[in-house]
């Protein structure tokens, strides 16, 4: 014959084993095909502590899903404030890169060009075209 557990023992385990059944879904639901009373009682004990915790953890959820928000937010500001500095940096960069290189001489410089003759050219151009005009409103 063996040994029964004293009354104290077996609430304690009893109230154990409830509070397992009651935290873990799957092993209600396998209560309950059993069909024993005590396990329909813990079914309904179970939707009851879990609608409570639900209720209670949807306000921390609201929360985390709060300052989830606001960190997005935040990281979006960042990012364009980013992209704001890129495009400045970039006009800076594309004016003055090509002085600097220069200076640094990382390029070398370019060989002045002869503008004279061209010049010279186009005064020559300009002068024959408003010859040619006058000419035309005087004949």
């Amino acid at each position: 014959m063996g040994v029964m557990p004293s009354k104290k023992a077996t609430a304690r385990m009893t109230g154990k084993t409830a509070m397992v059944m009651v935290r873990h879904p799957t092993l209600r639901r396998a209560t309950v095909k059993a069909a024993k009373p005590p396990a329909k009682i813990g079914w309904r004990v179970g939707k009851i502590v879990v609608a409570r915790q639900a209720r209670g953890q949807g306000g921390k959820a609201r929360d985390r899903m709060g300052k989830a928000r606001d960190q997005m937010v935040k990281a979006g500001d960042q990012i364009e404030r980013l992209g704001v500095a890129g495009r400045t940096a970039g006009s800076l960069i594309l004016v003055y890169g090509p002085m600097a290189a220069e200076v640094f001489g990382l390029i070398e410089t370019p060989k002045p060009k002869r503008r004279a003759p061209a010049f010279a050219a186009g005064l020559a151009t300009g002068a024959g075209a408003l010859y040619v005009l006058k000419r035309k409103k005087s004949a």
